[in-house]
């Protein structure tokens, strides 16, 4: 490796690095807003109701607009600035943000308006409830303007980042996490829901707020432009269909199991969604930081002959996620019970409250490595202008958790976990399918030399989980409480990273003996 492309490496390393310190940050303060919450209204009719409120207008934005806007913007846009210059890129820019904010406006609408009926469609145990469906109908309404918000959000968040600004996007999470905890903090449930509610709708709001000094600054200003046969808006509307179907495959996911969840009792609702925003939240940050700063280098790398240098990035992304991941995954795994008591197990939120949530969380992390690479090679697709393969293979993923749901609730009766193991077996397959189809497109990103990698990377993730679980045996005898929870993780953590560190080290991985060239070489 020369000097050059060290240099190279490391700048996009320490790039990455910030970004993933950021995305944690906002990341952890999305989980102290989910503590608050949990504390206030523990894990019973209250929560279930703020928390499907809150989710369905993230389904809805997610199967409207949602990915479908980063991934067929950020390519054009690109491709505006490589052919036509800044000023025809900005003119596409406020066109596509007019008509887009046109959709997510009628979105809305149709929200309120049939609030009710969605709740009865999403949810059908709450009917059981009496009450439960009007009162979650009443937040969604509070909550359905935020799409038009978060629509305007997420094209801002693809200016920057194309124009090479990553910090800005990765702070919005930040800004609005921390508008939610200091409502929380100051006023508790003193206004009830409906001020939960409205606190995030303000902090959904925050996000796209933040942006706009950093949009003047690089030269965007808002004009209104409503033009659909604008070529850049054709283009955009041929692969937005197909890349909103394939980002349906989390939401709708969800929603299988909030429907079968809501027939569980009071409480299964909620437990399946603080388990999914931990498994979420870990995953997140490390899968989000290279995939926001991969993909518009892979969406330049695209438009020419750079078939090599396109499979070399994809094939280190989803190496280096894999690597990460595989860690986390065995210490969720192997500690999933005691990481809900420290993160929730406060105030309204019992022992018996941490132990179904738990469950939920353990076989969630089946699913992280799955999560992960499909995060990873999905913007690989999109950054050739290809919805169409996720598209299907998202397709195949959820109809794999309909079938693994109902088997495992009706069948094994598995409850909680059986619809958390669902979603893990849907994102594994999913990721298979991807990994299988991208070298069709490009070939080599998936050779047999990252195959036996990726084969070694389990082994030492066995290895890790094999550690963790067996110092628990002996730190488990510390006792209760929070602090000694916390002091118990730790305990275990340590040489369990230790041990898939050195096993990755012997085993001669490829991304460990990659960083280990980099400091020798620095040495």
């Amino acid at each position: 490796m020369s000097e050059q492309e060290i240099k190279k490496d490391t700048k996009a390393a320490k790039t990455i690095s910030v970004m993933a310190v950021i995305i944690f940050l906002a990341k952890a303060m999305g989980l102290l807003r989910e503590t608050l919450v949990a504390g206030l209204y523990g894990q019973g009719m209250e929560s279930d109701m703020i928390n499907t409120a809150t989710q369905i207008p993230l389904l809805f934005f997610d199967m409207v607009l949602g990915v479908a806007i980063l991934s067929t913007f950020v390519p054009i846009f690109n491709k505006y600035i490589e052919n036509f210059g800044k000023e025809k890129a900005m003119d596409f820019a406020n066109n596509f943000t007019t008509i887009v904010g046109f959709i997510a406006m009628a979105a809305a609408v149709v929200g309120m308006i049939f609030a009710e009926p969605l709740v009865k469609l999403m949810v059908p145990g709450y009917a059981d409830v009496p009450g439960k469906v009007e009162q979650t109908a009443a937040l969604l309404r509070i909550l359905f303007p935020s799409i038009v918000f978060t629509a305007s959000a997420y094209i801002a968040v693809g200016i920057l980042q194309s124009f090479g600004e990553f910090t800005i996007p990765s702070l919005i999470s930040v800004v609005s996490n921390g508008v939610m905890i200091l409502y929380l903090v100051l006023f508790g449930n003193r206004f009830g829901l409906t001020g939960v509610a409205i606190s995030m709708l303000i902090a959904w709001i925050m996000q796209l707020i933040v942006q706009i000094p950093h949009l003047i600054k690089f030269g965007f200003r808002y004009k209104f432009r409503f033009n659909i046969k604008e070529s850049g808006i054709k283009e955009a509307a041929l692969i937005a269909l197909p890349v909103l179907i394939s980002s349906w495959v989390q939401p709708l996911c969800n929603v299988i199991n909030m429907s079968f969840g809501s027939s569980l009792g009071d409480g299964a609702v909620s437990a399946l969604n603080w388990a999914n925003k931990i498994y979420i939240i870990m995953v997140g940050v490390f899968a989000y930081a290279i995939t926001n700063f991969i993909f518009p280098k892979l969406s330049r790398l695209s438009v020419g002959d750079n078939n090599d240098e396109f499979a070399d990035m994809t094939r280190m992304s989803v190496g280096y996620i894999i690597l990460i991941i595989g860690v986390v995954s065995a210490l969720f795994l192997s500690l999933s019970r005691p990481i809900i008591s420290v993160v929730f197990e406060h105030g309204e939120f019992t022992a018996e409250s941490a132990k179904i949530t738990g469950t939920a969380l353990f076989y969630y992390s089946f699913g992280m490595m799955g999560y992960a690479v499909c995060e990873v090679l999905n913007k690989s697709f999109y950054a050739l202008s290809d919805g169409k393969t996720p598209m299907f293979t998202s397709l195949i993923g959820i109809i794999v958790n309909f079938i693994a749901a109902a088997f495992l609730i009706k069948v094994l009766k598995m409850g909680v976990g059986g619809l958390a193991l669902a979603g893990a077996v849907s994102s594994a397959t999913i990721a298979l399918c991807l990994m299988f189809m991208i070298n069709r497109r490009r070939k080599g990103v998936i050779n047999p030399a990252f195959v036996i990698n990726v084969v070694k990377i389990i082994i030492c993730t066995a290895a890790a989980f094999a550690t963790a679980k067996g110092v628990d045996i002996f730190a488990v005898k510390l006792g209760t409480g929070t602090i000694i929870t916390l002091i118990r993780l730790c305990v275990c953590a340590v040489p369990s990273c230790i041990v898939y560190v050195l096993a990755a080290y012997v085993l001669k991985v490829t991304e460990v003996r990659s960083v280990a060239e980099r400091f020798l070489k620095r040495g």
